[in-house]
């Protein structure tokens, strides 16, 4: 079933890909054996995927941050883009998973005003599996206080904003790293509305993920955002005053603010790590963290005078299947049985191709996953068929459901969930993302009435009115009306397909319809790997309703399929053998 790819968008973030975006002032590295330990551990930490890195002491340091913390950390993970060598010593590097990205290309941005400063390193990248193309920025304006410091500080983002401005609109880019500003202030700070402030050309414009604007500097209102200093003792160089200046950013594009994007910000990741806002002008390890346990805060602490600061970036690699499989009903609260043993959902074959459904997952957008798998290999479902799986298969145990599949390691909650139907490639073949306001409830299955709706909206379900079982409701295996399926709103004047009675049944069954124009008429029997046993008719009917009989005293119990062709359209109905 095809769905509107925002309304998939805004449910399956997790699901797709999610990469981890950090940036990190390391003061002054070059190949300090002393700090790569901590290194190491916040790395194994935090687990980020591109690290934009500042106060990289020249090809030295960006050489040994990589074999000496990375390749430890995560061996034969990281790269390093491109490095530029700058004259201010104080250098900003890129480094990055190379299975999940790819480096394209490095250029600099002249925004040096004075010796000692540095220019803006923009880096091209590209997300490999949605090969998604964005922009990094790395920064690190002038430091220190005073109108002199903030207004080359302007001068300095004047020039980066201009560049920015130029970029096509609607680009994703993210601008990361130290910028030593104060405040929000455009008196005292004019620098940060600059880079954030609306003007004529917005295409440049930044923005904070969190928007967390304000005087954060020495302002306790901002504790939890405070990303200097991690220590109040002068040791190995840096800051020591405690936590009172927000410094660290990761800055984006609207693009990437923006949930229907197919590169956007996952809310509520960004964090200044370590940072459980209860250490206030005092260091990060100072008494207990209730955000990290006393190993990570005692590296963030001895690290480096900057705590490192993430989000989480999501890319939008989702693959669509075509196969027409649609999950028709979900059944997440029996009341008869437990969840364990009652759970269930059923899917329908709108195409008129046969489909294995061998090797595909059912899976939720967290951790729960299940790859179908059969002891023939083969789990075929035909056109127009009904497939019901369940949590148990045990008619005596699951309710009465007659389960064409059993699964385990996926669970449906009884208030929120997704059910997602993926393919053996990871291709999404369909999948609903329901809430407690979708109309089931105990004991009452949610269900499709039109198979070709859109599923994934709260008003294309209906709470179940038909009896199954021992009491509970739904039409496990049928159209959602037991009475017939849907042909007669397909073909209202043309024929009826009524269900077999009886089923399950031993050893006869009768098969019947009602044609209302002469038609021609193929019914034969299929049975569960998709062998042809028995042909019941072909031939030519006319009006009036015709039954036929079958006898299957020579097969064994098992699951058939009753098809019929008429009129060059498939449909099929589920037949339970039971000797």
């Amino acid at each position: 079933m095809k769905k509107g790819i925002i309304i998939g968008l805004l449910f399956t973030c997790i699901f797709a890909s999610s990469a981890r975006v950090m940036t990190y002032n390391l003061l002054n590295y070059d190949d300090d054996n002393s700090r790569e330990t901590y290194f190491i551990t916040i790395i194994n930490f935090v687990n980020p995927n591109i690290i934009v890195a500042e106060e990289v002491q020249s090809q030295t340091g960006y050489s040994h941050f990589k074999s000496d913390v990375l390749d430890v950390a995560n061996p034969n993970e990281w790269s390093g883009a491109t490095f530029t060598n700058q004259s201010a010593s104080q250098d900003i590097a890129l480094y990055y998973q190379h299975d999940l990205f790819t480096f394209i290309s490095t250029s600099t941005i002249n925004t040096a005003q004075s010796s000692g400063t540095r220019d803006v390193v923009e880096w091209v990248m590209m997300h490999n599996d949605s090969e998604i193309e964005f922009r990094i920025y790395g920064v690190h304006l002038k430091a220190s206080s005073g109108d002199e410091n903030a207004q080359q500080r302007l001068a300095e983002t004047t020039i980066l904003r201009d560049y920015l401005n130029t970029l096509p609109a609607g680009s994703e880019f993210i601008v990361a790293g130290d910028f030593n500003i104060y405040s929000h202030s455009p008196t005292s700070e004019p620098a940060f509305d600059m880079l954030t402030g609306d003007s004529d050309d917005n295409d440049g414009r930044l923005f904070d993920p969190i928007d967390r604007i304000g005087y954060w500097h020495n302002n306790s209102s901002y504790s939890d955002v405070h990303t200097q200093s991690p220590r109040t003792s002068s040791f190995g160089g840096g800051a020591n005053g405690g936590m009172d200046d927000r410094f660290d950013w990761l800055f984006v594009s609207s693009t990437i603010l923006d949930n229907s994007s197919d590169m956007h910000y996952v809310e509520d990741t960004y964090w200044a790590v370590g940072n459980d806002g209860n250490h206030f002008n005092n260091a990060i390890n100072n008494g207990n963290n209730t955000s990290v346990n006393d190993e990570i805060a005692d590296a963030l602490h001895n690290a480096s005078d900057h705590l490192p600061v993430y989000m989480d970036v999501w890319f939008n690699d989702l693959v669509f299947s075509d196969a027409g499989i649609v999950i028709t009903e979900i059944m997440p609260n029996p009341s008869q049985v437990s969840d364990s043993y009652g759970e269930w959902f059923e899917i329908y074959n709108l195409s008129q191709d046969i489909v294995d459904l061998n090797g595909w997952h059912i899976k939720d957008s967290d951790i729960d996953d299940h790859t179908i798998t059969t002891e023939s290999s083969t789990l075929l479902i035909q056109p127009g068929q009904y497939l019901v799986f369940c949590r148990n298969s045990d008619y005596e145990l699951n309710g009465g459901v007659e389960s064409d599949y059993d699964y385990d390691g996926f669970s449906l909650s009884n208030n929120e969930d997704e059910a997602i139907l993926t393919d053996a490639q990871g291709a999404i073949v369909d999948e609903v993302n329901y809430t407690s306001s979708f109309p089931f409830g105990s004991g009452y299955s949610m269900e499709i009435h039109d198979i070709e709706s859109n599923n994934d909206l709260e008003s294309s379900w209906y709470s179940a009115t038909e009896t199954y079982g021992i009491g509970d409701n739904g039409t496990p295996g049928t159209f959602w009306n037991n009475l017939s399926i849907s042909d007669e709103d397909i073909f209202p004047e043309s024929f009826q397909i009524f269900n077999p009675y009886p089923n399950p049944f031993n050893p006869n069954t009768n098969i019947w319809l009602t044609i209302y124009q002469k038609s021609d008429v193929d019914i034969s029997i299929f049975n569960i790997v998709g062998e042809k046993t028995s042909n019941i008719y072909k031939g030519s009917l006319g009006l009036g309703s015709h039954k036929f009989n079958w006898n299957a005293s020579t097969f064994p119990s098992g699951i058939y399929f009753v098809y019929y062709n008429i009129q060059g359209k498939v449909f099929s109905k589920k037949l339970i053998l039971i000797k």
